[in-house]
């Protein structure tokens, strides 16, 4: 147990600010113009503030009030997500991951601290992603290393597409992968926003009753698209400390010219201008 952050719907502040004054828990002064509530009353110690995000200390009796809160998605068995990472890193792979939540799992994840990735620094994302990984629900990854990743743009490129359009490629075999091995009447997934026409079009047919496809920018704020880029990110720096091992190289801190033009396959994206001109 220690101090913790998440962040709060509307909604879910309107039902906490509800409770703090139907239980009169005690209100102390807030200490700068970013904050819009303290309590500090008895075991709970908490802040909010404007942005929705709240900090807290975790015990039985704040898990307790925050529970009570938040709300948990209805009408569906699972709620999918799935993102990237490594698409603007010249080297390492690039890793596509898929996750499948309950509501129920949603909320234990929100309250284990899953959120954007982009606020967390690397040791921090490490540890949640072994944290998460744990729980073993539902997930599918595709990890394609340079050397696969290499043919595959190869192979797209000769066929006059693009990098979305393997993207498009990866996010919706995940994500076709992830729906055959769970059982549901009804789910939902959140694809994080980079092509709406390419993922339609890989996509493909699905039975839009069963199935709602959501496509937007930021969905990081959805859990299940913040747990697989969690886990995207685990992946890939993972794969890179092997490549690191294997070659005997430092690439977070290289330069392609520093590689071998031989070795380079093997470890960087040769599509990128600052690889492609050593080679």
């Amino acid at each position: 147990m220690g101090i913790n952050s998440l962040t709060l719907t509307n909604h879910e502040i309107k039902k906490l600010k509800e409770l703090i004054s139907l239980k009169k828990y005690k209100e102390i002064p807030i200490t700068n113009e970013y904050e819009l509530l303290r309590i500090k009353d008895g075991e709970i110690n908490l802040i909010l503030y404007k942005t929705g995000k709240i900090v807290f200390n975790e015990n039985p009796v704040t898990i307790k009030i925050l529970n009570s809160i938040m709300l948990m998605e209805s009408g569906y068995d699972y709620i999918l997500g799935s993102d990237e990472t490594g698409k603007g890193e010249w080297y390492g792979p690039l890793v596509v991951v898929a996750t499948a939540l309950t509501p129920e799992e949603i909320v234990e994840l929100r309250m284990a601290g899953v959120k954007d990735s982009k606020t967390m620094k690397t040791p921090k994302i490490m540890e949640l992603a072994l944290k998460i990984m744990e729980m073993d629900f539902p997930r599918q990854n595709i990890v394609l290393k340079p050397y696969s990743y290499n043919k595959l743009y190869k192979d797209f490129k000769k066929e006059k597409k693009s990098l979305n359009d393997l993207l498009a490629w990866a996010h919706s075999r995940v994500i076709h992968e992830l729906l055959n091995k769970i059982e549901f009447k009804r789910t939902k997934v959140f694809i994080d926003e980079f092509d709406q026409q390419k993922t339609e079009y890989r996509l493909g047919n699905y039975d839009k009753k069963r199935i709602e496809i959501i496509q937007k920018t930021g969905a990081e704020s959805e859990t299940p698209v913040a747990a697989a880029s969690i886990i995207a990110k685990y992946i890939f720096e993972t794969e890179v400390n092997n490549l690191d091992q294997e070659y005997g190289l430092n690439l977070r801190n290289s330069n392609p010219k520093d590689i071998k033009p031989e070795i380079l396959p093997q470890v960087a994206k040769l599509h990128f201008k600052n690889v492609n001109k050593y080679l």
